[in-house]
C-alpha cells in the first residue's frame, strides 16, 4: 500500500505538464532522506536529489537548467521549493522537460499550493495511524479475560511501540491512585519504593486533571512536576509521562510513560489519545472481573458521586424521604404487640355420655343450639329396660307371697332364703329403674350444645360411655392462644391484649393472661405453646368454637426492631446452625 507521501507526489508530477520526475526530500539527522519519489525507478535521481538538497540548506526556491543529453535530447529545467510537514522541514523537487527558468513561476506557485495540500494529508494519516494503535490497543486489552492480565499486555504493548523502559497503569482506589500493572511484569510487590513513586506521580497528575510531562517540551503546558522530577532521578530514566484516565467525565485511573529519550509534541499527542480509548475499556474490564463486594461499593461510589452534581431533583427527595424513614424506625419507639391465633371454649364444658348400652329414639338438640337446664337433648329406646323391669317386679311378688307362706309354716331357714331373694330382686328393680333414667339426657345446667348431632343417626346403637353431646355455658368463656415458640419468652402471666374474632372483626374484645402450658404443642408444621386468658368485658354475641386472632402487649421496642426480630433471629439460627 502506498503512503501518503508517494500519493501525493504522483498526483502533483501529472498536475504540472511536462514532469518527467519529481522527488520529495525530508531533513533527518545525520543527512537529507528521500521519503517519495516518481517515477520509482526514473533513470538519473542523482541530480534532482541535489537540486532538492540545496533547496532544503539555502531554505529557498532553487532552480537549475541541464542541457540536452543522452537522457533528455531537448534539455530540461529542474525546480526545488522548501516547505513545512509540521514540525519538520521538506523540500520538493520535480524536473520539467523542454522550459525555460523564466517559465517556471506558475509551477512554484502549484508547488506551494500542493505542499499546504500536504501538510494536510500528513496530519490526516498521523491522527489515523494515532487512532488505529489506541483501537489495537482496546482490542488487546478487551481480548483477555480479567482486568490484571489485559492492563499488563496493554502496558507491555505500549513499551514496546513507544520504545519505553516501563509503562505503568494505576486505578483509582479509595486512598487514591494505586499501581495495578506495570510492563513486562506479571507480578509485583505494591510496598517496594518503585511503586510508591509510580503512585504518587499519577496521584499528582489526576489532581491536575491534566496530562504532565518532565522535562517538558517547549509547547507543553506549565503543570507541577515534582514527583515526576523524583521518579526520573530515582529511577535514572530520562523522561515520564503521566496521562489520567478518565470515564465518564471522571478520572479513573492513570498511566505512566517512561524512557530515556525526551517525550516531543507527537508522542505526547499519542499518549494522550490512547489513554482517552483505554479508559472507559480497563473500567469495563474492571467491573466485569469486580467481585459482588466491590460492585456495591463501585455502584453506591457512582451513586454518591451522582447525588452530590446539581440537579436530580427527584432522586434527591427520595434518598431524603428514605433516610428520614430510616432515622424514624432507628430511633423511634412503638408499642409491640404478639400475635397468635385464638379460640373461644367455655370455662366449664361437660360431656354428656350414654348411661347404658341402647339405640337412639330422639334427638331432640344439635350443636348450637341453647338449651335449659333439666331439658332433655335425646332418648334412648327403653322397651328392653321396662320389660326387665316388668319380669323382676313379677318375680318380687312372688317371693313376697312365698316368703308369707314360709313365715306362717315357722320355717326359719326358707324364710331367711326367700327373704334373701326378694332384697336381690328389689336391687335388680332399682337398677333397672336408674338405667331407664339413665335413657333420658338431661341438660345439668343451662348453655349451648358445643358439639353433637343425633338427628341423622335415628335408630343407631350406643355404648355406655360413648359421649353424644358437650354442653358449655352460654356465658364464662376463656380464650386459648397458641403463641409460636419464638415469641413464648416474651408472654407473661398478667399481660394484656385484644382479641378481634372471624364473627365480630370489628369488636376487639380485652383480654388478660392467666395461665402458661409449659408443654410445647406441635400441629400443622409448626410448635405452639398454649396460653389461657379471660376475656375482661364478655359480651352476650360471643359462642364457643369462635377463632380470631389476638395480640397480646409487650412493651415499648424500637420499630425498627419490631419489624426485623423475626428475620434476625431465623438468620443468628440459621447461621448457627452452618457454624462448625
Amino acid at each position: 500500500m502506498e503512503s501518503a507521501t508517494q500519493i501525493w507526489l504522483k498526483h502533483q508530477c501529472e498536475l504540472i505538464r511536462g514532469v518527467t520526475q519529481g522527488v520529495l526530500v525530508l531533513a533527518e539527522q545525520p543527512c537529507a532522506t528521500a521519503v517519495a519519489r516518481w517515477p520509482k525507478d526514473c533513470a538519473d535521481p542523482g541530480a534532482l536529489d541535489a537540486v532538492a538538497n540545496a533547496a532544503l540548506t539555502r531554505r529557498e526556491v532553487v532552480t537549475t537548467t541541464r542541457p540536452p543529453s543522452a537522457v533528455s535530447p531537448t534539455g530540461c529545467c529542474q525546480v526545488a521549493i522548501p516547505c513545512s510537514i509540521g514540525s519538520r522541514v521538506a523540500a520538493v523537487a520535480v524536473e520539467i522537460e523542454d522550459s525555460k527558468a523564466s517559465e517556471l513561476e506558475p509551477v512554484v506557485d502549484l508547488l506551494k499550493l500542493g505542499a499546504c495540500w500536504l501538510a494536510a494529508l500528513l496530519d490526516q494519516e498521523a491522527g489515523t495511524t494515532q487512532l488505529v494503535t489506541a483501537l489495537e490497543l482496546v482490542e488487546i486489552a478487551l481480548e483477555q479475560g480479567r482486568f490484571k492480565a489485559g492492563a499488563t499486555a496493554v502496558a507491555t504493548e505500549l513499551a514496546t511501540r513507544l520504545g519505553c523502559e516501563r509503562v505503568s497503569i494505576g486505578m483509582t482506589r479509595k486512598a487514591g491512585i494505586r499501581v495495578e500493572a506495570l510492563s513486562h511484569s506479571a507480578d509485583f510487590d505494591p510496598r517496594v519504593k518503585l511503586i510508591r513513586a509510580l503512585g504518587t506521580a499519577m496521584d499528582e497528575a489526576a489532581d491536575q486533571d491534566a496530562a504532565v510531562v518532565y522535562p517538558p517540551f517547549p509547547a507543553a503546558s506549565p503543570r507541577i512536576t515534582r514527583e515526576h522530577k523524583a521518579l526520573i532521578e530515582q529511577q535514572g530514566t530520562g523522561s515520564a509521562l503521566t496521562v489520567p484516565l478518565a470515564s465518564d467525565g471522571e478520572i479513573v485511573g492513570a498511566i505512566t510513560f517512561e524512557r530515556m529519550s525526551v517525550f516531543d509534541a507527537d508522542s505526547f499527542q499519542l499518549c494522550e489519545d490512547v489513554a482517552a480509548l483505554l479508559g472507559p475499556a480497563l473500567v469495563l474490564q474492571r467491573q466485569a472481573g469486580a467481585s459482588a463486594l466491590e460492585r456495591c461499593k463501585m455502584f453506591f461510589a457512582a451513586r454518591r458521586a451522582e447525588f452530590s452534581e446539581p440537579g436530580h431533583a427527584t432522586p434527591k427527595l427520595m434518598v431524603a424521604t428514605l433516610l428520614l424513614l430510616l432515622g424514624v424506625l432507628v430511633f423511634a419507639r412503638g408499642d409491640y404487640r404478639l400475635t397468635a391465633e385464638a379460640r373461644l371454649e367455655g370455662r366449664v364444658q361437660r360431656a354428656i355420655v350414654a348411661g347404658v348400652d341402647g339405640y337412639i329414639a330422639e334427638a331432640n338438640v344439635r350443636a348450637g343450639d341453647i338449651v335449659v337446664k333439666g331439658q332433655v337433648l335425646a332418648k334412648l329406646d327403653d322397651r328392653d329396660l321396662l320389660l326387665e323391669a316388668r319380669k323382676w317386679a313379677g318375680r318380687r311378688d312372688q317371693l313376697r307371697k312365698e316368703y308369707r307362706e314360709a313365715l306362717a309354716g315357722r320355717d326359719r331357714a326358707q324364710v331367711n332364703i326367700i327373704s334373701a331373694k326378694i332384697a336381690q330382686a328389689s336391687a335388680q328393680l332399682e337398677l333397672l329403674h336408674e338405667n331407664l333414667l339413665r335413657t333420658r339426657l338431661i341438660a345439668p345446667f343451662g348453655g349451648i350444645v358445643v358439639r353433637g348431632d343425633l338427628s341423622q343417626s335415628m335408630g343407631s346403637p350406643v355404648e355406655r360411655g360413648d359421649v353424644l353431646f358437650e354442653l358449655a355455658p352460654v356465658e364464662g368463656f376463656r380464650i386459648i392462644l397458641e403463641v409460636d415458640e419464638r415469641d413464648i419468652s416474651e408472654v407473661a402471666v398478667g399481660q394484656r391484649g385484644y382479641l378481634t374474632l372471624s364473627a365480630l372483626p370489628g369488636q376487639p374484645l380485652p383480654l388478660l393472661v392467666e395461665r402458661i402450658t409449659p408443654v410445647a404443642t406441635a400441629a400443622d408444621g409448626r410448635n405452639f405453646f398454649r396460653v389461657d386468658a379471660k376475656l375482661e368485658e364478655p359480651t352476650r354475641a360471643l359462642r364457643p368454637g369462635m377463632e380470631g386472632v389476638a395480640k397480646i402487649e409487650v412493651g415499648e421496642r424500637r420499630l425498627i426492631w419490631i419489624w426485623t426480630h423475626s428475620l434476625v433471629d431465623w438468620v443468628r439460627l440459621w447461621i448457627w446452625t452452618w457454624l462448625p
